[in-house]
């Protein structure tokens, strides 16, 4: 009687599996480039003493992915760490800009091996700013945004680019200035255990 009820079990596993009811979990890494964009004017906020502006730099990113499956569709929930910089054009300088990302994407896969990625990215940290004439600044990038992007996976190899956006603007010492959003595209590839 074990021995059948245990067959009934496994064969009731495997069919729900087959028809794609059991989720298929997959954990990996990734890792590549980030560009943020802005294109926010410092004269556009502060006295006229300040004339410069941010460009935009190249950066790096890396951290961890999961991808659960049923099917065509899934969850792609992932926990990403990215440092950049920006160019203060007018100073010479350099203001760096860390940013802890968690991205939770649905997504759907389209001719087996590509994924259509979209969903909200949730900053659980950011750290920018600088400090001039003594007087300490920072631009607060607001708590939730949204990504969008597709994945291209072989094997365990996968081969992702990705846009994330902001809802919102950002804030320069407080002050939202109507134009400004910090905003990046990251390139990357990833490995799934």
């Amino acid at each position: 009687m074990k021995k059948l009820l245990m067959l009934l079990v496994a064969v009731c596993i495997c069919s729900q599996a087959s028809a794609g009811l059991v989720p298929r979990f997959r954990f990996g890494v990734k890792a590549g480039m980030d560009y943020q964009t802005t294109n926010f004017k410092f004269s556009d906020v502060l006295s006229s003493n300040y004339k410069f502006d941010l460009k935009s730099n190249t950066g790096w990113y890396g951290g961890i992915q999961g991808d659960m499956t049923w099917g065509i569709f899934g969850v792609h929930p992932e926990l990403i760490y990215s440092h950049n910089s920006f160019d203060i054009s007018g100073l010479g300088d350099k203001i760096k800009s860390n940013r802890l990302h968690m991205p939770i994407l649905a997504q759907i896969r389209v001719l087996g091996i590509l994924a259509i990625q979209a969903g909200p990215n949730f900053l659980l940290m950011t750290n920018t700013g600088g400090e001039m004439d003594g007087v300490k600044w920072s631009i607060k990038n607001p708590t939730m945004g949204y990504s969008v992007g597709a994945e291209v996976k072989i094997w365990k190899l996968a081969i992702s680019a990705r846009y994330n956006g902001a809802f919102k603007q950002s804030q320069v010492i407080g002050i939202e200035t109507g134009k400004d959003k910090v905003e990046d595209i990251q390139i990357g590839l990833g490995y799934y255990f």
